[in-house]
């Protein structure tokens, strides 16, 4: 019996921004930190995606990180948006293959950092080293949106890296 994992992960880039900026209610220049908290605002035309700052006294500053334009007719469904750790923050091969898994799909949903595919799969299955997976990479068993990729290519927001375990011998 064939069994596919599919997992979805975002990877940050483990730094909390900090900008310098003009704070009206402290009245001086002062540090905001951005609290990893986002926010959307529509003005009918286009959707705002927004970054919310805080000064250490606790005031907010909205950085505009990104702009959409809106679409008529769709429709809003509340959902609450919660962080959860996931029982594959890392990846064994070996338990994979023992729960009778052989094909491993993740999909990266956020992608902030810029990382070449080795070292990016090195840092997260924790029984293979890199110079194995470059050699699975060059043998076509671990794939980007299902193309042959060489091992240096960088990772993109949206791509899919598929792993074919039955190819991997532990």
């Amino acid at each position: 019996m064939e069994s596919k994992l599919s997992l979805n992960w975002c990877i940050y880039n483990n730094e909390i921004n900090h900008e310098i900026k003009y704070c009206h209610n402290c009245g001086k220049k002062v540090e905001f930190e951005d609290s990893l908290k986002r926010r959307q605002n529509a003005n009918g035309k286009n959707i705002f995606y927004f970054a919310i700052y805080k000064c250490s006294s606790g005031h907010t500053w909205n950085k505009q990180i990104a702009e959409f334009k809106a679409v008529s007719g769709l429709e809003n469904i509340d959902f609450e948006n919660k962080y959860i750790k996931s029982e594959y923050e890392e990846l064994s091969i070996t338990m994979l293959k023992e729960k009778g898994i052989n094909e491993v799909e993740i999909s990266l949903d956020e992608l902030n950092d810029k990382i070449r595919l080795d070292k990016f799969l090195s840092s997260k299955i924790i029984d293979i080293s890199r110079v194995e997976i470059v050699k699975l990479i060059n043998k076509g068993f671990i794939k980007i949106n299902c193309n042959l990729v060489k091992s240096n290519v960088s990772l993109k927001k949206k791509d899919i890296i598929t792993l074919i375990l039955d190819s991997i011998r532990k």
